[in-house]
């Protein structure tokens, strides 16, 4: 996952690494996919695109963690 400031990603969001490529999808303002990498966020509030940026990533690291 990608959040920091010079990231390419959506104004406010954040990019996840898939294992697998995805074809090339797009909501605008809300999501897209190039290949292996989606990008969320754009025209969502900060806070909430940060929360879900937070949730997304403690699920990430236990789903890590057990295996």
């Amino acid at each position: 996952m990608e959040r920091g400031v010079f990231a390419f990603k959506p104004a406010n969001g954040v990019v996840v690494s898939l294992r697998r490529r995805g074809s090339l999808r797009w909501v605008p303002g809300l999501w897209w996919r190039t290949g292996a990498r989606v990008g969320i966020g754009g025209m969502t509030p900060k806070g909430q695109t940060k929360a879900f940026a937070d949730l997304l990533q403690h699920l990430i690291a236990e789903t890590s963690k057990n295996g």
